[in-house]
């Protein structure tokens, strides 16, 4: 049944040669994935499809030949997850809550982080949800500009989203914040890899302890971070006082998403919205992807991950 499958996959990703070859290097290690990754991709539309490869193109740039060892460290990933879902399912709640926890488990740990970081690039390929979000950002975040603007990432990661932003002709400035100076250093060799031609200002900042921003943004992106804080509430206010009466920010928030380093749990996009809106937001779109493109009323009902894009603007008047 998994060569049926991998057969269908393969007749689908033709016209995608950039994630055909991740799909393979990932059956090469996972041949029972098939499955998976049929639903998975099955289920997008064309203009997510389209956005698919241009992810999976940068990531091929990142990936440098070694496809095979991010296609591991994805299974192992993979491993990892399944086992914060059971626990998840039983006993309703996250299996870690602080920081330190996190960061004694996964973040201090050098050979576990590095397979995790790889199994995480290949997810923004493989999975439904997080192809999603990449595409709303990219087509309906992005694309919605309309004059220049000084763009803020919070929490970079590969860079695939500052690499996005540069590629957009109304991007004036660009900086990205991250509280791991080892992580910024991954961030700015993964943008020069990615040919980013334009300055990023790459700045060690912990958003939870900072001060007032010392200058302003239009756009503020903060992707896949609140989860991994003990108080998302003050790092969004933060980023209020950072964000132009006129700007937008793009929030990601994943739902009853266990992940080894997920510590704070949002169960409904009502609470997300509470949280968001409680810092002086304005939320003007919101748009969730369940995994494998399940029905989203089904995928809440199981507390199964839901993916959630916000587009936020400042609620008080003075944005007009």
């Amino acid at each position: 049944m998994s060569d049926e499958k991998a057969a269908a996959l393969r007749v689908l990703l033709a016209p995608l040669p950039e994630t055909l070859v991740i799909a393979e290097a990932v059956l090469a290690a996972w041949p029972d994935h098939a499955a998976y990754l049929l639903k998975s991709f099955g289920a997008r539309s064309p203009e997510m499809l389209a956005s698919t490869e241009l992810a999976a193109t940068a990531a091929r740039k990142l990936m440098a030949g070694n496809e095979a060892r991010f296609a591991e460290g994805y299974r192992w990933t993979c491993d990892q997850l399944r086992d914060e879902e059971i626990f998840f399912h039983r006993e309703g709640r996250y299996r870690l809550s602080t920081f330190a926890e996190a960061d004694a488990e996964v973040y201090s740990n050098h050979d576990y982080m590095s397979r995790y970081v790889d199994g995480l690039l290949l997810s923004q390929i493989l999975w439904f949800n997080h192809a999603g979000t990449f595409e709303m950002f990219a087509n309906r975040v992005l694309a919605a500009a309309d004059a220049p603007f000084d763009y803020l990432e919070i929490g970079p990661g590969h860079g695939l989203m500052v690499y996005l932003a540069a590629r957009s002709p109304l991007s004036r400035s660009l900086a990205a914040w991250d509280f791991s100076a080892v992580s910024l250093r991954e961030t700015g060799a993964a943008l020069a890899t990615l040919g980013v031609d334009k300055p990023v200002s790459l700045v060690e900042v912990d958003i939870l302890k900072a001060e007032a921003p010392d200058r302003q943004y239009d756009l503020i992106v903060i992707s896949e971070v609140l989860e991994h804080l003990e108080q998302p509430e003050v790092a969004l206010a933060f980023l209020r006082k950072a964000l132009r009466p006129t700007g937008r920010i793009f929030i990601n928030v994943p739902l009853n998403s266990p992940s080894p380093d997920h510590i704070y749990l949002v169960s409904t996009p009502e609470e997300l919205t509470a949280l968001v809106e409680a810092a002086g937001f304005k939320v003007e779109r919101l748009e969730m992807f369940a995994t494998q493109g399940r029905k989203i009323e089904s995928a809440l009902a199981q507390r199964i991950s839901v993916s959630t894009g916000i587009v936020a603007v400042p609620a008080s008047n003075d944005r007009f």
